[in-house]
C-alpha cells in the first residue's frame, strides 16, 4: 500500500487520540481518521510510518449503525470535537476500552481491578476555561474560534458551541465584533505583523466570577478602554479583564507578560467546598463538576494516616495537596508556575489550611530536595508527557509505601506504571473519570501499592 491509494475498508474500534482501527487485507493496521467502529468505506492512504499506515475516509459507502446526528453544526470542520457523532454511552464504553487495553498492552498489566469509568450526568456545557483564536480570512476578514481539525493556519468562525456556557460563547461574540468595527487585525505567523492572537474566558462553576483574557502581541493596544466598556456593556457581570503580551512567533496564550485591565486580577471558584483563587495563566481542572469526583476520589484512594506525610507533584493551584490535608500531618506540593504556586499558597490561608508547603521550580529538580526521605505517599499528576524519567528513578529509589498516578494519557500512565510495578509496587485499583466529554481524552486515576 502507497500513499494515494484507495482501498475499501470496515472500521473496527477506536484508538487512543480518536482515530479508527482497521486492517488492510495483507493484516496491516491503518488508523483512520474521523471514522467509528462499524462504518464501510473507502479510504485513502494519506501516510505510511514503519508498519503502519494512516488514512481518511473519502466516501462513506455504509454508516456505522453507532452514527448519530452531531448537536453542533460546525461538527467534522471544527477541531474542538471528534465524538459528537457517537451517543455519549458509547464514548464512555470506547473510553474505558482503551484503558483496560493500554494497561495491558504498553503496561503488560493484566488481572487488573478496573472501575467503571465515571462520566457526566450532562455532558454538554461543562468547560470553565475556553480558548479561541483570531485569524484573518481572505473571505470573512477577521475571525475567532476553533482551529480547523487537523489545521493550524485555518480557523473556523464560531458563533455556537455546546461545550462552553452560553455566557461564554456570547463574550466570545462581543469581542469578535468590537475588533471588527475597529477593523484590527489577526496576528501572522509569516508576516509577524497584527495585534490579536486569542481570547481565552474562564468562569467560576459556583461562583459566577467571569475572567476575559485578550492575548496580543505587543501592550500597545489604544482601543482597550473601548473595549472594556463595549464587553461589560453586554455582560456585565464580568469580573475580571486581563492582557497577556505574547511577542515570540509561536502561538500560544501564554505569554510573557500579563496586565490587569478591568476588575480583578484573579477568579475564585470552589470544589468540595474548598475555595480556590487563580489567576490567568494558572492550571484549574477546566471541568468542574468533573474535578469533585476526581479529587474524592484521589481522597478516598489516599485514605489517610495522621501523623503521616504525603507529596503532590505537578500540584498546580494546590487542588490535590489540600484534600489530601485532613488525612496527614504534613503535605508537601511542587509546581513549576510560580503564579500557581502563589495561588496555591493563598489559597492554603484563604482556607485556614496551615499543614501544606508548597514550592516553586521543576519538578525533576526539586523532588530531591523538597521531598522528605520517606513519605507516607505520593501523589502525581504530570502533563500529558508523563512523569520525568529522572523523577521516576527518583521516586523507585525513596521507595514510598503508596503513589496515586493521576493522568491525563493512558499512554504515558502505562509507560510509568509499568516501570513502577517492575520497581515493586502493585496497582490495587484504576479508576477512569471522563473529564472531556465528546473528545476522546481520558483521566485516569490508579492506585499503587508498594510489597
Amino acid at each position: 500500500m502507497k500513499v494515494g491509494n484507495r482501498i475499501e475498508l470496515t472500521l473496527e474500534k477506536l484508538a487512543l487520540g480518536g482515530e479508527a482501527i482497521a486492517h488492510t487485507p495483507d493484516g496491516i493496521v491503518i488508523f483512520v481518521k474521523a471514522g467509528i467502529p462499524g462504518d464501510r468505506a473507502i479510504v485513502e492512504i494519506t501516510r505510511r510510518k514503519r508498519k503502519l499506515l494512516f488514512g481518511k475516509i473519502v466516501e462513506l459507502l455504509e454508516p456505522s449503525e453507532l452514527r448519530v446526528p452531531a448537536r453542533c453544526r460546525y461538527f467534522g470542520q471544527c477541531g474542538g470535537c471528534k465524538w459528537q457523532c457517537l451517543p455519549y454511552a458509547r464514548q464512555l464504553h470506547f473510553k474505558q476500552q482503551q484503558v483496560v487495553e493500554t494497561l495491558e498492552h504498553i503496561g503488560k498489566l493484566r488481572d487488573l481491578r478496573i472501575n467503571d469509568i465515571r462520566g457526566m450526568d450532562e455532558p454538554w456545557y461543562y468547560r470553565n476555561k475556553m480558548e479561541f483564536s483570531f485569524e484573518n480570512d481572505a473571505e470573512a476578514g477577521l475571525v475567532l474560534g476553533q482551529h480547523v481539525a487537523g489545521r493550524w493556519d485555518l480557523v473556523v468562525d464560531l458563533e455556537d458551541c455546546y461545550l462552553q456556557s452560553e455566557r461564554s460563547v456570547d463574550i466570545f461574540g462581543l469581542c469578535r465584533d468590537f475588533c471588527r468595527k475597529q477593523e484590527l487585525t489577526a496576528f501572522s505567523t509569516l508576516t509577524e505583523e497584527g495585534v490579536l492572537r486569542h481570547v481565552v474566558v474562564r468562569e467560576g462553576e459556583h461562583t459566577g466570577d467571569l475572567m476575559v483574557n485578550l492575548v496580543t502581541s505587543g501592550e500597545y493596544f489604544p482601543q482597550m478602554d473601548r473595549f472594556v466598556r463595549y464587553l461589560t456593556a453586554g455582560r456585565p457581570d464580568i469580573t475580571s479583564i486581563m492582557l497577556t503580551v505574547n511577542r515570540r512567533k509561536g502561538q500560544s496564550s501564554q505569554g510573557q507578560e500579563e496586565h490587569l485591565i478591568y476588575g480583578d486580577a484573579t477568579i475564585k471558584d470552589t470544589i468540595n467546598n474548598i475555595t480556590f483563587e487563580y489567576s490567568a495563566q494558572s492550571f484549574f481542572q477546566t471541568n468542574t463538576l468533573q474535578a469533585e469526583h476526581l479529587y474524592q476520589i484521589v481522597q478516598r484512594m489516599a485514605g489517610g494516616n495522621t501523623g503521616g506525610t504525603a507529596v503532590d507533584l505537578y500540584c498546580g493551584t494546590g487542588a490535590i495537596a489540600f484534600h489530601l490535608a485532613p488525612g496527614f500531618h504534613t503535605v508537601y506540593g511542587v509546581e513549576l508556575v510560580e503564579d500557581a504556586v502563589e495561588n496555591a499558597r493563598r489559597n492554603a490561608e484563604r482556607n485556614k489550611i496551615t499543614n501544606v508547603e508548597f514550592h516553586c521550580g521543576e519538578v525533576q529538580k526539586l523532588v530531591p530536595d523538597v521531598l522528605p526521605d520517606a513519605p507516607d505517599l505520593i501523589v502525581v499528576d504530570p502533563p500529558r508527557a508523563g512523569v520525568a524519567p529522572k523523577t521516576l528513578r527518583h521516586l523507585i529509589r525513596i521507595a514510598p509505601p503508596q503513589i496515586v498516578y493521576v493522568s491525563c494519557n493512558p499512554a504515558t500512565l502505562a509507560r510509568d506504571v509499568e516501570q513502577l510495578a517492575q520497581s515493586g509496587y502493585r496497582v490495587t485499583e484504576v479508576q477512569p473519570v471522563d473529564m472531556f466529554p465528546h473528545t476522546y481524552h481520558i483521566e485516569t486515576v490508579v492506585n499503587l501499592i508498594r510489597d
